[in-house]
């Protein structure tokens, strides 16, 4: 066995605690040699949409066929994992992005995209940021989104009820009281049953207007910390809201939450714009937009959390790289770009785009003052995450069974044992 095989093994071993169990979990995919490329992603709820997306490619390429397959993100990681310690993944693969995308470039399992996919070149950074190498600075991935986090609300609750978009956070408790005393939940939320990410994102939706644009370079250049005043004030007023979110918020899990949003039976989501093709999806009748969360002062200017959400990459085994390069380069063009913003409402990854969807303008407005999403972008790259301790302690916080700033020195406990300030 070689030392490159050796250490592929070993590499993956650090990727999702796999167990041995699951390899023989899903039906492995066999190398060909023709046209077909075989593209693993773990966004279900876009099938549909994605299919489209692809047809219009195959029309313009009769040559190539593109073989989508959907895994639930909460197998996806072990079902790409698993292939690829065996050499038998796909040839693209959806890849997580920042430090959940390392040990896949580490251990030799993708292909660097810098010369073979030159619309790269027209991505921002703040795309490109996920998909980056950190050891060698070259891209292992074709950007697809930067999203955003705000507040989805119900444009007809809010009108019924004579609420109009919150202008301040008193006003925004104040729009709370009245829903609430409607008998309408204010906020749909919860995290229970493996989905506190969700929670992670409510804390990514009100920071900004806590602590700040300059906080997460202060945080990288370790003139911050999480036990900040700024971050656990941040902590707090997310906790402080727990009168407003869902009726036993702490047995509530993320696809409760989301339906309770779109059946119109909660009035504000807290989420991120991956959130708004799905909410289409599942309910066309639904008439929402989005703003971003309020400051005490009206006059504080609104800044948003924003990250790239992942990106595609080309396996190194594949044995079809040619087609897959073709199907890379068309994802990175504007025209998927536009075919992205139209089926899936989301920032695609590219700016040259024509927003046709009003959601979608008004994520786009917000984007345009945004800060990274702290916890993924800064505080991802080894474990223990600043999200993993998050996501675990959240819902005690929120339940007043440990403090904020219990909350927030054991974040910057774990992140401690590993993170070193930018000099």
């Amino acid at each position: 066995m070689s030392m490159l095989s050796i250490h592929r093994r070993m590499m993956l071993g650090l990727i999702g605690g796999l167990a041995a169990a699951c390899a023989g979990a899903f039906t492995a995919v066999p190398a060909r040699a023709d046209d077909t490329v075989t593209l693993w992603s773990w966004r279900t709820e876009d099938e549909a949409a994605m299919r489209r997306i692809f047809d219009a490619f195959e029309a313009k390429n009769p040559g190539v066929k593109v073989d989508i397959q959907f895994t639930p993100d909460a197998d996806y990681q072990n079902r790409l994992s698993t292939a690829l310690r065996g050499g038998r993944g796909p040839d693209i693969a959806q890849l997580k992005a920042y430090g959940e995308l390392q040990p896949f470039i580490e251990g030799g399992y993708l292909d660097a995209l810098d010369d073979s996919v030159s619309e790269l070149k027209a991505m921002p950074d703040a795309a490109l940021g996920g998909a980056r190498g950190r050891a060698d600075g070259k891209i292992y991935g074709v950007p697809y989104s930067v999203p955003m986090m705000g507040v989805f609300y119900n444009q007809e609750i809010f009108a019924a009820q004579g609420i109009e978009v919150p202008k301040t956070y008193k006003d925004f408790v104040a729009a709370c009281e009245k829903l609430k005393a409607a008998g309408i939940t204010p906020i749909a939320a919860g995290g229970a049953n493996g989905s506190a990410w969700e929670l992670e994102i409510g804390v990514g939706v009100v920071g900004p207007t806590i602590y700040g644009p300059g906080f997460y370079d202060e945080m990288m250049s370790g003139k911050a910390t999480f036990e900040d005043p700024r971050y656990v004030a941040a902590l707090k007023r997310f906790a402080e809201l727990k009168p407003y979110y869902s009726d036993g918020f702490a047995g509530v899990d993320y696809t409760t939450a989301t339906q309770q949003f779109i059946s119109g039976k909660a009035a504000m989501f807290f989420g991120g714009s991956f959130e708004n093709g799905s909410f289409k999806a599942q309910n066309p009748k639904l008439k929402f937009s989005i703003f971003p969360f309020p400051a005490d002062d009206a006059a504080t200017k609104l800044y948003t959390s924003a990250f790239s959400d992942g990106s595609y990459g080309l396996v190194s085994e594949s044995a079809n790289k040619e087609a897959a390069i073709k199907v890379l380069n068309f994802m990175a063009s504007a025209e998927f770009a536009q075919l992205f913003a139209d089926e899936l409402g989301w920032p695609p990854a590219r700016t040259d785009v024509t927003v046709k969807d009003p959601v979608l303008a008004e994520m786009m407005a917000m984007a345009k003052n945004s800060t990274p999403y702290l916890t993924l972008v800064g505080f991802r790259w080894q474990t223990p995450t600043a999200s993993s301790v998050l996501q675990s302690e959240i819902i005690d916080m929120v339940e007043g069974n440990i403090t904020p700033e219990k909350l927030a020195g054991d974040m910057q406990a774990a992140v401690a044992t590993w993170f070193k300030p930018k000099q």
